[in-house]
């Protein structure tokens, strides 16, 4: 018989903590607290967080286009990879230019601006669409504290320039269309943001904008958008074409194919373990985002603009929903581009909800807050624990010392040491097990445990491992004597 009294402090409890955060929105400048949470959040990963996952492969394209000028068919060392245009890695070699070489900085710093643009454009659509100060703060913090994007705060990969660069052409497309009209200028700027998104990953990801605004164009019989995004699409169309004729040689369509999902290699999981999967990976800017768009169905209007649900909607979700239902399978990495518009719906939920149901806000508002504790004290270790966050960087520095005392080309098989390679410099060359039993030293050679084995029973005169390498010892560093 307690339940009754309890439900008023409960709802007390939660709108002390709405009133707080209204408190410190308006305390302080919004976008120096963006600047400075994006600083604080990303600043020491930018320093000390070495290349993992797959950061090796853009680095690794980028040396090789700033070292041997190989621009516009990227090679990853010797090895031709033409599996999708790099625009990041040619972005990552233009910023190295004037140092010489790729450096950690170089490479990270590009990510870390589009992580501070992507906040920055969620809070400006915010305010511009009628959310208050508050409202749209929250909108970057449930963008910050996304798993999916903590893991990216400055990850080498193309997924978060991707998902930005998409939005800005939403926002862009939104901007004219608030207006009553989306002139050619603007379809022009549209085509050429999506251009540049084209270059970071190929062709597909473009059908979050295209086949979203298509859908919500066909929905709402706005014919005379039609030709405007005929002109974005065949903008965005015209250098991915030139680019993939320009590299195109006999064969090439069958890693294009598997890259783009037509023909998998490798089968990824299926709708129902995706679909959990990106759930997880976009709270508590789901939650919020639900609630939102819950409430809005329920009530039939809002207090945004005409037509800015169904269009932010559309933009988000159409592509997803096909994504999601794609044979093969699909990644968590796939749905990056709904991170920021559910942000927006979370900034939305917050403004409509945190005065009538603070209830339902102060829980995801406790959520939030935990997940940037989380990544703050991830970002303030980063200093601290140097075989954590810096192994790839201390095994490649004690390998460029070894490689300088008794120089040599350094040999590799696969994607063997791809996040510790990059580090080190001089030669290195991707070879097959075979040629490494008949090359002539001196030289170093870096392959799998298993390989070196193998390899050690066929050369057992010339060739002695110097380490092991890889958070697990998985890999080694082997010596080719003359």
């Amino acid at each position: 018989m307690t339940l009754p009294a309890d439900r008023p402090s409960m709802s007390a409890i939660a709108q002390r903590l709405v009133a707080t955060w209204n408190g410190a929105a308006m305390s302080w400048n919004p976008v120096a607290l963006i600047v400075a949470a994006w600083a604080v959040l990303s600043g020491p990963l930018v320093i000390f967080r070495g290349y993992n996952s797959d950061e090796g492969l853009a680095v690794s394209l980028a040396r090789t286009a700033l070292e041997q000028g190989e621009w516009l068919t990227p090679y990853m060392f010797n090895i031709r990879w033409i599996e999708r245009p790099t625009l990041l890695s040619w972005l990552i070699a233009a910023v190295s230019a004037p140092f010489g070489t790729v450096n950690q900085l170089t490479a990270r710093v590009p990510i870390a601006l589009f992580l501070l643009l992507g906040c920055l454009l969620i809070y400006a659509l915010l305010r511009k669409i009628g959310a208050g100060i508050a409202a749209a703060l929250v909108g970057v913090a449930l963008f910050l504290a996304c798993p999916l994007v903590m893991r990216s705060y400055v990850m080498i990969t193309a997924d978060m320039p991707l998902a930005v660069l998409l939005f800005l052409a939403f926002v862009l497309w939104w901007d004219g269309y608030q207006k009553g009209a989306v002139g050619f200028g603007r379809w022009i700027a549209v085509g050429a943001v999506l251009a540049l998104a084209g270059l970071l990953k190929g062709p597909q990801p473009l059908a979050y904008f295209v086949l979203g605004i298509g859908v919500f164009i066909l929905a709402t019989r706005a014919w005379r958008q039609i030709p405007g995004l005929i002109l974005a699409g065949v903008m965005c169309a015209l250098p991915l074409a030139a680019w993939y004729t320009a590299v195109y040689a006999p064969g090439d369509e069958q890693a294009w194919a598997a890259f783009m999902r037509v023909r998998p290699a490798v089968p990824f999981s299926g709708p129902l373990v995706a679909g959990f999967a990106t759930l997880t990976e976009t709270l508590p800017a789901a939650l919020l985002a639900a609630a939102f768009l819950i409430a809005v169905a329920l009530r039939g209007r809002s207090f945004v603009p005409r037509r800015f649900v169904p269009a932010l909607s559309c933009y988000a979700f159409t592509a997803a929903i096909i994504v999601l239902l794609w044979p093969g399978g699909s990644a968590p990495r796939y749905y990056f581009p709904i991170v920021l518009p559910l942000c927006v719906f979370g900034g939305l939920g917050y403004e409509l909800l945190s005065v009538r149901r603070p209830q339902i806000v102060a829980p995801i508002l406790l959520l939030t807050a935990a997940l940037l504790v989380y990544a703050l004290v991830y970002s303030a270790a980063s200093p601290l624990l140097p075989m954590r966050y810096r192994r790839a960087q201390i095994e490649a520095a004690r390998i460029t010392a070894l490689v300088r005392t008794a120089p040599g080309p350094i040999y590799r098989t696969g994607d063997t040491a791809l996040n510790v390679l990059p580090y080190v410099p001089g030669r290195i060359l991707s070879v097959s097990l075979g040629d490494m039993a008949t090359a002539a030293g001196p030289a170093w050679m870096v392959l799998t445990s298993v390989q070196a084995d193998a390899l050690l029973m066929r050369r057992p005169d010339k060739l002695h491992i110097v380490m092991p390498l890889g958070d697990r010892g998985e890999w080694r560093l082997l010596r080719l004597d003359k």
